[in-house]
């Protein structure tokens, strides 16, 4: 796991528990919700992936850009 408060000079777009929105073309669950459990990236690699678990349970790893904010995790 990767934190997004790590020292990497790129920052993620995302944080755990925000809820997020599958979108784009090529997403299978387009359009469903549910909350980032989990960044995911090898130290020093800018591209991060985000695990989202939905509603149903199931979890499917995403890149930012297949992804959009619908309420970001209030710490």
């Amino acid at each position: 796991m990767y934190e997004a408060n790590s020292s990497s000079s790129r920052s993620a777009r995302f944080r755990v528990g925000d809820q997020v929105r599958a979108v784009g073309p090529s997403v299978r669950r387009r359009d469903d919700t549910g909350y980032v459990t989990e960044i995911v990236g090898p130290p020093g690699d800018a591209i991060y992936r985000y695990r989202v678990r939905f509603s149903d349970g199931a979890s499917e790893t995403f890149f930012g850009f297949e992804l959009e904010i619908v309420k970001p995790y209030a710490a």
